[in-house]
């Protein structure tokens, strides 16, 4: 299946390929991959650390009634 170029990238990518430059769009790909990837990892460690932090303090809240 052969698509005209205009169904399968932005303008900025078809001027880069028609000059000679595709390696532009490969590196644009390989940035937003990194960049998902960090956010990605963020979120997750909020979420742990959120995990922990609720975990800590029901222990010690259980210790506190347990002591009262």
């Amino acid at each position: 299946m052969n698509l005209p170029l205009e169904f399968i990238a932005c303008t900025t990518c078809q001027s880069n390929v028609k000059l000679g430059g595709g390696d532009a769009v490969g590196w644009s790909i390989f940035f937003l991959l990194v960049v998902i990837i960090i956010v990605a990892s963020c979120v997750i460690f909020f979420m742990v650390r959120l995990a922990a932090r609720s975990r800590r303090f029901a222990l010690e809240e259980e210790a506190e009634f347990h002591n009262a």
